[in-house]
């Protein structure tokens, strides 16, 4: 039954308490007009306003009004119709992509030469930059839940009543109801960036577990490695600037240029003893350090080689792979220090080296079992072995790592990604009490749609 259709039957209900002896080329006129009225309204409380506006104005209500038998009948119709009408669930929001020929199902993806767009019914639009990837995951009459996968989107959120928009990046989760502002995530060295151009919005994490909001003007850069979140003023962030800047250590002073970074808790400046999290730079080491022993002097004036973990922090991955197997990759992972080892895991992974990676990442643990970096490897190393096609393993490695790290900042995605493996290996009975603890324990994150689909009859 189309709206037009429920209209008509709801002009019926109010109708059945008329009399019969009712013109019927009136009656035929006032249904269409009731018709008419509900069908111009946005909203419940509008359609309802025009309906009980139509019956009071309608000439058989102070026709009728006088007579008790029939008035009693009309205003028992009148109240049942106004109900349904109450009761209605609105109608959800509709999309349309553009730009986008491959786009299948809620999976939309930017060619590497074309903006892609979606626009929604109710005026709010979502621009994808050249190869972004998004995915719709939700949509209802309030907003949607998005999935900014990799890239760069721009919204510009409609603001209506009640509206509820969220843009989830990595374990990020971006929450609006009616604003413009860009959002940015790379999934290669965990850098989520959020500029805000109208309106606020909320930016919640493993970072800032209760949510950091945001002002017009203001750019928030969230770097999952060092374990910052550095929030600045439009005039200090310069929006022309591609790459964000290399963040202070957490916990430090605020900068000049309205500058300041926050910890992990989401603490003010100056906060002490901010722990990172897992996947940081080791606890009290330096930036690098020498792997076989201290190098030659560099010459008076000369500027120091970049460390492994810059070189990776700027894409250059395939150079430190080059220097560590130039220095003697079995050296490396038994005397190297705990930074060069998770720039050397981070590059083997972003370059697709398994054997290199799965090692590196073996040694760290083996080496440094007691480091946020340490407890991180067993959750990189589920997931290599996962994406490598043996699930029963990897949820082994998802069990060590929640149990070392319960609250990690991985803490949502191994839950998520041990429920679907052992969906896969188990079926679907034995992965629902892990779909029940994931919706319990994450309810907005990024598996929420298969815990529930796992849940549902």
């Amino acid at each position: 039954m189309n709206e037009a259709e429920k209209l008509s039957r709801l002009a019926d209900l109010a109708r059945s308490g008329v009399p019969a002896d009712v013109d019927a080329a009136h009656d035929a006129a006032e249904r269409a007009r009731f018709v008419e009225a509900v069908s111009r309204g946005a909203g419940r409380a509008g359609a309802l306003g025009r309906a009980g506006a139509w019956l009071r104005a309608s000439p058989l209500w102070s026709a009728l009004s006088g007579r008790p038998r029939w008035s009693f009948a009309l205003a028992g119709a009148a109240a049942l119709a106004l109900a349904l009408v109450t009761l209605w669930p609105a109608r959800p929001l509709d999309y349309a992509v553009e730009g986008a020929p491959s786009a299948a199902g809620r999976y939309i993806a930017a060619t590497a030469g074309e903006e892609a767009r979606l626009r929604f019914t109710d005026g709010t639009s979502v621009a994808l930059s050249p190869g972004s990837a998004m995915r719709v995951v939700d949509v209802d009459a309030a907003g949607a839940r998005m999935l900014l996968e990799d890239g760069r989107a721009s919204l510009r959120v409609t603001r209506r009543p009640k509206a509820r928009w969220s843009v989830e990046a990595g374990p990020f989760a971006v929450l609006v109801t009616g604003t413009a502002f860009d959002v940015s995530w790379s999934r290669g060295d965990g850098t989520l960036r959020v500029d805000l151009h109208e309106g606020s919005v909320t930016v919640r994490g493993p970072l800032a577990p209760d949510g950091l909001p945001l002002r017009a003007g203001q750019r928030l850069v969230a770097r999952m490695r060092e374990g910052d979140v550095q929030i600045s003023s439009g005039d200090a962030a310069s929006a022309a600037d591609p790459a964000p800047k290399a963040l202070p250590p957490a916990g430090t002073a605020a900068q000049p240029g309205g500058e300041k970074t926050i910890g992990p808790g989401g603490a003010g400046d100056g906060d002490a003893g901010v722990v990172r999290p897992e996947g940081s730079r080791a606890e009290g080491a330096p930036a690098s350090s020498p792997t076989d022993g201290p190098g030659p002097a560099a010459p008076a004036g000369a500027a120091a080689a970049p460390s492994w973990a810059q070189r990776v922090a700027a894409g250059d991955f395939r150079a430190v792979l080059a220097e560590a197997e130039q220095r003697g990759l079995g050296g490396v992972l038994e005397r190297g220090s705990l930074d060069d080892l998770v720039a050397l895991g981070d590059a083997a992974r972003y370059t697709r080296r398994g054997d290199v990676a799965q090692r590196t990442l073996s040694a760290t643990r083996k080496r440094f079992p007691g480091t946020s970096q340490g407890k991180a490897a067993a959750f990189l190393l589920g997931r290599l072995i996962d994406d490598g096609g043996a699930p029963e393993a990897a949820v082994a490695w998802y069990d060590t790592y929640l149990a070392e790290s319960p609250g990690g900042p991985f803490a949502a995605e191994a839950l998520g990604r041990k429920m679907v493996a052992v969906e896969r290996t188990a079926g679907r009975a034995a992965a629902r009490p892990i779909a029940e603890l994931y919706l319990k324990r994450h309810p907005r994150g990024a598996h929420e749609p298969v815990a529930r689909d796992l849940l549902t009859p």
